[in-house]
């Protein structure tokens, strides 16, 4: 053991966890997109007398729910420690104490979904991700597209706007 960590286990960290400059491209993305979705719904509700009778609520449904999953999926990747070794082990510490964390052999990561597992020699593993987090993230998703498929095939009830004519047309 060096420093507190198996040879194999640091020999596993090359490209396990989440680099400083991934993390924080795949965060300012995230919030760049949750952001846009809320500006286009609140545009959306400005404008509510020109859209379809209830497209509102559908709209309002889909951006929530997204917006939703997408915040929950980077609250989970605050958990995704960093690529280096000390971080490693202190989430696998974190997460399984102490006695579990020195006897860590190899990680396993997983983007989609979510997962970030310490492996232990002849106990499996356990994961430093919290476990609500897929689940969640997979509700809000089917929510998303169930909303937008119920929005998709809802047929128009007419529009509010105004009619208008070109100038020189005298149809009303």
């Amino acid at each position: 053991m060096i420093n507190g960590a198996s040879i194999a286990a640091r020999e596993s960290a090359a490209g396990v966890g989440i680099g400083g400059i991934a993390f924080l491209f795949v965060l300012m993305i995230g919030l760049l997109v949750v952001i846009s979705l809320i500006a286009y719904l609140c545009s959306s509700a400005a404008r509510r007398g020109e859209l379809p009778r209830g497209r509102l609520r559908y709209r309002a449904g889909v951006v929530l729910s997204s917006c939703a999953a997408i915040c929950v999926y980077l609250w989970g990747l605050l958990h995704m420690p960093s690529d280096e070794a000390v971080y490693l082990r202190k989430a696998c510490a974190d997460a399984g104490g102490e006695e579990r964390a020195s006897r860590v052999d190899g990680y396993e990561t997983s983007y989609v979904p979510l997962r970030f597992v310490c492996r232990v020699d002849g106990d499996g593993g356990f994961s430093t991700i919290p476990s609500w987090i897929n689940p969640t993230v997979g509700v809000l998703c089917s929510l998303a597209l169930i909303t937008a498929a119920a929005s998709a095939t809802r047929a128009p009830t007419g529009h509010r706007s105004k009619q208008t004519t070109p100038k020189g047309n005298s149809n009303p």
